[in-house]
């Protein structure tokens, strides 16, 4: 196993021991962490705790003013979630928290970039707590390259706690809560991080899976008016175009019989006022209710007025700088690809003529013909005439229908959108495909069982570049390679520099090849173990462009 691969900075003053900072709130007092000349502040809150009456709403923003200094150097309770990804995380619906990893000693003067990080999950887990995020390796090795930035992380709920969905929240004005939950965070960051020496012009909203389509719901949203709040995203497998998003009028056959089924596990079925009911069962009552259900965004009318697809059609997206990006075998991905489902074409054809609000036999022939019944053309892709067929003789095609229709189609249509803006206002835009398998053919939580390959979720350890000293039992481990921590340090450092710079190129790795700006070549970046290289956006063209087509059937 390599050394640890942090390089630590150097103080030049005396270590600072207890960080102080003052907000609008009051002063908060941090922790020093040595090993890293950082500074934490931890558990800080942006919204009033999100309990009692003020469950199931959305959040209200944080007024109280302390008088005492604030203890910031302790997580809270991650948002209730599930999924497996809770597993290790202290709960509790008092989370609406960021926290907060800067160099140490820098000072309102300093106006380091930003990084924001929003965990995925698929609308149903994550936390800012999940050691598989620990961000105070990309501070540190941003101090190394002499790209000092700030990194915030934030919490915000999910499953029935932040996506019930029901006539009942729509009336109370209550749907995309855990959305309007990262949207005030974001207003917090705007008004406090200078405080901590950040820049608020120069903040850059990321995530990967869920926390990707949430950047990407944060583009369109409002009509694409950003007020500011960001000027650039980093998308990690996932855009506002691949998931479908059911409409307020689609309730009745979507979440309403979800919310009818909690309201009458909890014995508020017969309340006059089922949502008010609902803020006043016991914790773990209702947090056993919400568990056999995902819920996910939907078109409110307010966050997100109309499909994502259409606000690209319209130009109706925010304007800044992009870094999106997909994984080749993203359809691997256990709750992804349909395993165990897909047999005999007819299975395929269900597949597909079920797909967002249907699609008619004409499209899904269409469909069966670009995806033919050849294991060499499925996913895993370049795997051959090996079928994996222990979970369906046909999934390898499936897996390939999943993932371009929910990641790889919204990379590109994303990139290109980006790309194709008047060059007079254009920002950077950057594209990538991360294409190197974990280093032991699993991936804890994603896909555990062959095939695996490229999948979902592989890219996380590589840009996090955690110590081995630490992750190797948090799931978030790179492996045991020299080869494997290069590329890692390639692909963290990159997204530092893009952060900083709106450039991923100045990471200061020699050797590496130049990532193009994608309006002025479509080239995407490839990363790989031994053999990053740079390829036309042309993979898969007619694929990712049929799913493109038809974008709107597909609810998205």
């Amino acid at each position: 196993m390599p050394a640890p691969n942090r390089i630590l900075a150097k103080p030049t003053t005396s270590p600072p021991h207890n960080p102080q900072v003052e907000i609008k709130n009051g002063t908060l007092r941090g922790l020093y962490l040595p090993a890293f000349h950082e500074d934490l502040f931890l558990g800080v809150p942006f919204a009033s705790p999100p309990i009692g009456d003020l469950r199931l709403r959305h959040p209200a923003p944080y007024d109280e003013h302390w008088q005492q200094v604030r203890d910031a150097t302790r997580r809270s309770p991650s948002c209730p979630g599930y999924a497996g990804f809770d597993v290790g995380l202290v709960l509790g619906e008092d989370c609406l928290t960021v926290d907060i990893v800067r160099p140490a000693g820098t000072s309102h003067k300093d106006r380091l970039p930003v990084l924001v990080w929003i965990y995925g999950g698929g609308f149903d887990a994550g936390g800012s707590a999940d050691p598989r995020y620990n961000t105070s390796y990309l501070v540190n090795a941003s101090v190394a390259i002499h790209k000092p930035i700030i990194v915030v992380s934030i919490n915000y709920r999910v499953g029935g706690w932040g996506f019930l969905g029901s006539k009942e929240m729509a009336a109370a004005g209550a749907l995309n809560i855990g959305l309007f939950d990262q949207r005030l965070a974001l207003q917090w960051i705007q008004e406090n991080i200078a405080a901590f020496g950040g820049n608020r012009e120069k903040v850059t909203i990321s995530g990967e899976s869920a926390g990707a389509f949430s950047v990407g719901y944060h583009l369109t949203a409002f009509d694409g008016k950003h007020n500011g709040l960001f000027r650039a995203a980093i998308l990690q497998s996932g855009t506002a175009l691949g998931p479908g998003i059911n409409s307020i009028a689609q309730l009745n056959t979507t979440y309403q019989p979800v919310y009818d089924n909690v309201t009458e596990t909890v014995g508020c079925g017969n309340a006059s006022d089922t949502l008010g009911c609902l803020r006043t069962v016991p914790y773990s009552k209702l947090f056993a209710a919400f568990e056999p259900f995902v819920m996910t965004p939907i078109l409110d009318g307010e966050f997100l007025t109309r499909l994502p697809s259409a606000s690209f059609s319209a130009g109706l997206v925010a304007n800044v700088a992009v870094l999106a990006g997909s994984n080749t075998d993203e359809g691997t991905a256990t709750f992804f690809g349909p395993r165990n489902s897909l047999n005999t074409d007819a299975d395929v054809h269900a597949l597909l003529a079920g797909m967002g609000n249907g699609l008619d036999n004409a499209t899904v022939s269409e469909a069966m013909a670009l995806y033919p019944d050849d294991p060499a053309l499925g996913c895993p892709f370049g795997t051959g005439s090996e079928r994996f067929a222990r979970n369906g003789y046909m999934y390898k095609r499936g897996a390939a229908v999943i993932g371009d229709e929910v990641i790889h189609a919204g990379r590109r249509r994303t990139t290109q959108y980006y790309s194709s803006t008047s060059p007079s206002c254009r920002k950077p835009v950057y594209s990538y495909r991360f294409d190197q398998p974990p280093w032991n053919g699993i991936e804890e939580l994603v896909a555990t069982e062959a095939p695996v390959y490229s999948t979902h979720y592989a890219e996380i350890c590589f840009v996090f570049n955690i110590s081995p000293s630490i992750s190797a039992n948090n799931t978030n481990w790179i492996g045991p390679y020299q080869s494997y921590h290069d590329l890692s340090t390639l692909i963290s450092r990159s997204w530092i520099s893009f952060v900083h710079d709106l450039d991923p190129n100045n990471h200061g790795v020699p050797h590496a090849p130049l990532w193009p700006e994608y309006s002025k070549s479509h080239k995407n970046i490839v990363f790989a173990v031994g053999n990053t290289m740079v390829e036309p956006d042309t993979w898969r063209t007619e694929q990712l462009e049929f799913w493109m087509r038809n974008f709107a059937r597909l609810k998205t």
